[in-house]
C-alpha cells in the first residue's frame, strides 16, 4: 500500500509539473510575442497648393509614435511628430477605427468630389499573426450620406411588370466619414493644433 502511494504521488507530481510547466511557456511564449499596429492616412490633391498629407500612426510592443506630413505643389515639405513615449494613444485609436468599421470597407470607384483621393491602411500584428489592408476612395461624406443605390436586374427570371418591383441595396456607409475623421480628430489638442496651423500657413495666398 505504501508502495502504491509513493508510485500515485510520483505519477501525479509528473503530470501536475508537467501541465503546469507547458502552460507556463505558453503564457511567456505569448507574452513574448510582437505586438504591432501601423495606420495611415494619405490625402492626395489634384490641385495646388496641397500636394498630399499623411497622418502615419504606430505602436510597437506598447510604445506608441504618430506623425503628420504634408507636401506643397512647389516642393515644401514639413513634418510634425511627438517622440515615441510607453503609452496607449494609437492601441486606442485603433480600437475605435475597428469599432467604426475600418475592415469592413471596400475600394470604391472616384464618386462626389473626385479632385481629392483618399487612402487608408491598416496593419496589425498580434499573436505571432497579422492582417492588413489598403482601401481607396474619394469624398468619404459622399459615400456616407448620398452613394444612392444599387439595384439588380435579373432578365432570366424577371418580367417587364416585375420591374418597379426589384430589389435594391443601398450604397451609402457612413464608416468612410467615420474612419477619416478618426485620423483627422487623432492626437492631444497641441498636435491638432500645429497642423491646423502648418496648413492654414500652407493655405494662405503668397504676395
Amino acid at each position: 500500500m505504501v508502495l502504491l502511494a509513493i508510485l500515485a504521488v510520483v505519477a501525479g507530481f509528473k503530470f501536475y509539473w508537467k501541465t503546469e510547466t507547458g502552460r507556463i511557456a505558453k503564457v511567456a511564449q505569448v507574452a513574448k510575442a510582437p505586438s504591432a499596429i501601423y495606420t495611415r492616412l494619405k490625402i492626395a490633391y489634384d490641385k495646388p497648393p496641397i500636394f498630399e498629407e499623411e497622418y502615419r500612426m504606430q505602436d510597437v510592443n506598447g510604445a506608441s509614435t504618430y506623425d503628420y506630413r504634408i507636401r506643397t505643389y512647389d516642393g515644401k515639405q514639413v513634418t510634425i511628430t511627438d517622440p515615441t513615449h510607453a503609452m496607449y494613444d494609437v492601441s486606442f485609436f485603433f480600437g475605435k477605427l475597428v469599432q467604426d468599421g475600418v475592415w469592413k470597407l471596400m475600394d470604391q470607384p472616384p464618386r462626389g468630389n473626385t479632385a481629392i483621393h483618399y487612402t487608408v491602411y491598416v496593419k496589425q500584428q498580434v499573436d505571432y499573426q497579422q492582417g492588413d489592408r489598403t482601401i481607396t476612395f474619394t469624398d468619404p461624406h459622399y459615400w456616407a450620406t448620398t452613394a444612392g443605390r444599387q439595384f439588380q436586374i435579373d432578365l432570366s427570371k424577371q418580367s417587364p411588370q416585375d420591374l418597379l418591383k426589384m430589389q435594391s441595396t443601398q450604397l451609402a456607409d457612413p464608416r468612410y466619414e467615420a474612419v477619416v475623421n478618426d485620423f483627422l480628430a487623432f492626437g492631444p489638442p497641441s498636435f491638432r493644433e500645429r497642423i491646423a496651423k502648418l496648413r492654414a500657413e500652407l493655405h494662405a495666398p503668397r504676395l
